[in-house]
């Protein structure tokens, strides 16, 4: 068991964990995206009244 574990001794942070860390990352971000645009279709809002409105 000790000779098995010495033998996975990792990095943990390899290029394919962030490549994966910024796929998620950018998932989850359009994911709020799509919710916050749906609620606010839901209230009757525009999505960009903030930069429209500061005209």
């Amino acid at each position: 068991m000790n000779d098995f574990s010495a033998s996975e001794q990792k990095k943990f942070v390899t290029p394919k964990s962030i490549i994966w860390f910024i796929i998620a990352l950018t998932c989850m971000g359009g994911y709020y995206f799509l919710i916050n645009v749906g609620l606010m279709k839901v209230q009757g809002l525009d999505f960009f009244y903030l930069w429209s409105s500061g005209r």
